[in-house]
């Protein structure tokens, strides 16, 4: 009866163990993908910005086929922002429609972050990486 009792407390220490450790790698996958998700916002941001800055004129190129590229690394030392190390975010800007009437300009944004646990190297194969994309369509005043 007794090894019977062990036998039943070894499997349920086993299967706790099992979900607290499955349950943490959740945890880890959303505060990766939570900072992926913060880092395209933030190159969405500043692509948004250089799209309509203050008192000039737009810097998207006017071909739809052609669309204007910015990459953010924010694992460099000049970025020193603590929540998006091991982060980096690619935006771009497309023209795609004028309004025949009102000679209005319509524009794409797509912005994709990606961030990982640990630094992004190409034969790293013990690293979590958690991509997230933003889309907005905007237009011109």
């Amino acid at each position: 009866m007794t090894l019977f009792i062990i036998i039943v407390l070894v499997l349920l220490g086993g299967a706790l163990m099992r979900v607290l450790s499955t349950s943490s790698e959740s945890i880890a996958q959303e505060v990766i993908g939570t900072r992926a998700y913060m880092a395209a916002n933030s190159a969405m941001q500043a692509k948004l910005q250089e799209l309509f800055p203050l008192n000039s004129s737009s810097t998207c190129p006017l071909a739809p086929l052609a669309p204007s590229v910015t990459t953010h690394n924010f694992s460099t030392s000049d970025m020193n922002i603590d929540g998006l190390y091991h982060c980096t975010a690619e935006a771009s800007c497309s023209w795609y429609a004028t309004h025949p009437q009102t000679g209005e300009q319509f524009y794409r944004l797509i912005s994709t972050g990606k961030c990982a646990s640990s630094a992004l190297v190409s034969n790293s194969k013990d690293v979590v990486v958690s991509s997230r994309t933003l889309q907005v369509e905007a237009r011109s005043l």
